[in-house]
């Protein structure tokens, strides 16, 4: 996802909470950033943080 397009979905969402339910690979100006972006609310996170979020998924749903 392209940071313009993160960026148009944080305004959108807002402050609301988010549930992160998938993320995809942030770009800005065609070149990865190593970040991740929520597809939902377009938050932008690291690698460790998506890694975080997920696990801490899994433990809920385990």
């Amino acid at each position: 996802m392209q940071k313009k397009k993160a960026t148009e979905l944080q305004r959108a969402w807002g402050d609301k909470p988010c549930p992160h339910p998938a993320f995809s690979r942030e770009y800005d100006m065609g070149e990865r950033t190593g970040n991740y972006c929520c597809t939902q609310c377009g938050a932008s996170v690291s690698f460790r943080e998506k890694a975080e979020i997920m696990a801490a998924r899994a433990e809920q749903d385990a």
